[in-house]
Protein backbone atom coordinates (compact mmCIF):
# COMPACT_ATOMS: atom_id res chain seq x y z
CA UNK A 1 0.00 0.00 0.00
CA UNK A 2 2.75 2.23 0.50
CA UNK A 3 3.88 2.30 -3.30
CA UNK A 4 0.10 3.54 -4.38
CA UNK A 5 0.78 7.31 -3.03
CA UNK A 6 4.08 6.99 -4.66
CA UNK A 7 2.55 5.86 -7.97
CA UNK A 8 0.23 8.13 -8.19
CA UNK A 9 2.53 10.72 -7.75
CA UNK A 10 4.92 9.66 -10.51
CA UNK A 11 1.60 9.75 -12.65
CA UNK A 12 0.56 12.64 -12.25
CA UNK A 13 3.82 14.41 -12.62
CA UNK A 14 4.07 12.70 -16.11
CA UNK A 15 0.60 13.59 -17.05
CA UNK A 16 1.65 17.22 -16.25
CA UNK A 17 4.87 16.80 -18.25
CA UNK A 18 2.49 15.77 -21.25
CA UNK A 19 0.13 18.44 -20.64
CA UNK A 20 3.00 21.40 -20.64
CA UNK A 21 4.47 19.39 -23.81
CA UNK A 22 0.89 20.15 -25.88
CA UNK A 23 1.31 22.67 -28.94
CA UNK A 24 -1.00 25.91 -28.72
CA UNK A 25 -3.41 24.45 -31.54
CA UNK A 26 -3.44 20.79 -29.84
CA UNK A 27 -4.46 22.92 -26.41
CA UNK A 28 -7.43 24.63 -28.35
CA UNK A 29 -8.70 21.97 -29.95
CA UNK A 30 -9.19 20.15 -26.18
CA UNK A 31 -10.66 23.41 -25.52
CA UNK A 32 -12.97 22.93 -28.62
CA UNK A 33 -13.94 19.31 -27.87
CA UNK A 34 -14.76 20.78 -23.82
CA UNK A 35 -17.39 22.82 -25.83
CA UNK A 36 -18.65 20.13 -28.04
CA UNK A 37 -18.63 17.88 -25.64
CA UNK A 38 -20.98 19.84 -23.14
CA UNK A 39 -23.21 21.38 -25.98
CA UNK A 40 -23.73 17.39 -26.46
CA UNK A 41 -24.76 16.63 -23.18
CA UNK A 42 -27.15 19.42 -23.26
CA UNK A 43 -29.04 18.10 -26.14
CA UNK A 44 -29.49 14.58 -25.18
CA UNK A 45 -30.91 15.85 -21.82
CA UNK A 46 -33.01 18.59 -23.38
CA UNK A 47 -34.40 16.92 -26.65
CA UNK A 48 -35.92 13.82 -27.38
CA UNK A 49 -34.04 10.94 -29.19
CA UNK A 50 -35.77 11.46 -32.64
CA UNK A 51 -35.13 14.63 -32.57
CA UNK A 52 -31.69 14.03 -32.00
CA UNK A 53 -31.38 11.24 -34.76
CA UNK A 54 -32.94 13.97 -36.90
CA UNK A 55 -30.60 16.31 -36.35
CA UNK A 56 -27.42 13.88 -36.44
CA UNK A 57 -28.43 13.30 -40.36
CA UNK A 58 -28.60 17.19 -40.88
CA UNK A 59 -25.47 17.24 -39.23
CA UNK A 60 -23.94 14.67 -41.72
CA UNK A 61 -24.16 16.15 -44.38
CA UNK A 62 -21.84 19.10 -45.28
CA UNK A 63 -22.15 22.17 -45.81
CA UNK A 64 -19.75 23.41 -48.21
CA UNK A 65 -17.26 21.77 -49.89
CA UNK A 66 -14.99 20.09 -47.55
CA UNK A 67 -11.64 21.41 -47.06
CA UNK A 68 -8.58 19.50 -48.48
CA UNK A 69 -7.15 18.95 -44.59
CA UNK A 70 -10.65 17.25 -43.68
CA UNK A 71 -8.77 14.27 -42.91
CA UNK A 72 -6.29 16.03 -40.80
CA UNK A 73 -9.32 17.67 -39.13
CA UNK A 74 -10.90 14.70 -38.21
CA UNK A 75 -7.78 12.98 -37.00
CA UNK A 76 -7.65 16.21 -34.51
CA UNK A 77 -11.08 15.60 -33.38
CA UNK A 78 -10.46 11.78 -33.36
CA UNK A 79 -7.79 12.68 -30.18
CA UNK A 80 -9.40 15.29 -28.95
CA UNK A 81 -13.00 14.56 -28.12
CA UNK A 82 -12.27 10.86 -26.17
CA UNK A 83 -9.43 11.89 -24.58
CA UNK A 84 -11.22 15.12 -22.85
CA UNK A 85 -14.60 13.03 -22.34
CA UNK A 86 -12.21 10.46 -20.55
CA UNK A 87 -11.67 13.60 -17.85
CA UNK A 88 -15.33 15.33 -17.66
CA UNK A 89 -17.40 15.52 -14.90
CA UNK A 90 -20.74 14.63 -16.75
CA UNK A 91 -21.70 11.75 -18.51
CA UNK A 92 -19.95 11.85 -21.98
CA UNK A 93 -20.22 8.33 -23.21
CA UNK A 94 -19.95 6.81 -26.65
CA UNK A 95 -23.70 8.76 -28.00
CA UNK A 96 -22.53 12.17 -26.42
CA UNK A 97 -18.81 11.70 -28.10
CA UNK A 98 -20.43 10.82 -31.69
CA UNK A 99 -22.78 13.93 -31.09
CA UNK A 100 -20.00 16.31 -30.39
CA UNK A 101 -17.53 14.97 -32.65
CA UNK A 102 -20.05 15.44 -35.69
CA UNK A 103 -21.23 18.71 -34.82
CA UNK A 104 -17.66 19.56 -34.54
CA UNK A 105 -16.76 18.40 -38.53
CA UNK A 106 -20.18 19.79 -39.34
CA UNK A 107 -18.73 23.28 -38.11
CA UNK A 108 -15.91 22.71 -40.58
CA UNK A 109 -17.66 21.25 -43.77
CA UNK A 110 -16.76 17.98 -43.21
CA UNK A 111 -19.47 15.17 -44.13
CA UNK A 112 -19.92 12.49 -41.32
CA UNK A 113 -22.20 9.20 -39.94
CA UNK A 114 -23.39 8.68 -36.96
CA UNK A 115 -24.18 5.12 -36.52
CA UNK A 116 -26.01 3.06 -33.71
CA UNK A 117 -25.54 -0.88 -33.17
CA UNK A 118 -25.76 -3.89 -30.59
CA UNK A 119 -23.75 -6.69 -29.83
CA UNK A 120 -24.12 -9.71 -27.31
CA UNK A 121 -21.50 -9.74 -24.90
CA UNK A 122 -19.98 -12.85 -23.40
CA UNK A 123 -22.67 -13.43 -21.12
CA UNK A 124 -25.19 -13.32 -23.37
CA UNK A 125 -26.24 -9.89 -22.24
CA UNK A 126 -27.40 -6.41 -24.47
CA UNK A 127 -24.80 -3.79 -25.49
CA UNK A 128 -25.52 -0.63 -27.44
CA UNK A 129 -22.66 1.39 -28.78
CA UNK A 130 -22.58 4.91 -30.63
CA UNK A 131 -19.39 5.78 -33.37
CA UNK A 132 -18.95 8.51 -35.74
CA UNK A 133 -16.98 7.67 -39.09
CA UNK A 134 -15.65 10.60 -41.61
CA UNK A 135 -14.85 8.69 -45.08
CA UNK A 136 -14.59 5.59 -43.38
CA UNK A 137 -12.42 6.53 -40.67
CA UNK A 138 -13.95 5.87 -37.02
CA UNK A 139 -13.20 9.19 -35.26
CA UNK A 140 -15.36 8.52 -32.38
CA UNK A 141 -15.94 5.18 -30.56
CA UNK A 142 -12.66 2.83 -30.84
CA UNK A 143 -13.06 -0.47 -31.74
CA UNK A 144 -16.64 -1.70 -33.38
CA UNK A 145 -16.16 -5.17 -34.22
CA UNK A 146 -18.94 -7.16 -33.24
CA UNK A 147 -21.20 -4.50 -33.51
CA UNK A 148 -24.00 -4.70 -36.14
CA UNK A 149 -25.08 -1.13 -37.13
CA UNK A 150 -29.10 -0.96 -36.39
CA UNK A 151 -29.32 3.04 -36.75
CA UNK A 152 -27.70 4.57 -40.28
CA UNK A 153 -27.99 7.77 -42.18
CA UNK A 154 -29.98 5.46 -44.16
CA UNK A 155 -32.31 4.17 -41.81
CA UNK A 156 -35.77 5.26 -41.59
CA UNK A 157 -36.97 7.06 -38.79
CA UNK A 158 -40.25 6.28 -37.51
CA UNK A 159 -42.92 8.74 -38.28
CA UNK A 160 -43.60 11.90 -36.21
CA UNK A 161 -46.07 11.29 -33.37
CA UNK A 162 -49.23 12.96 -32.89
CA UNK A 163 -49.55 14.85 -29.95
Amino acid sequence: MADAPANLTTRLLRDIRMLLGLSPSTWLDLLHAIFELGIARYRLGAQPPKHLLQRARQLGQPTTMPPREASAIAARVAFAIPRVAARLPWRADCFIQAMAAQRWLQGKGIPSALMIGTRKDEEGGFQAHAWLTCDDQIITGGDISGYVPIVTPETPLPPASRS
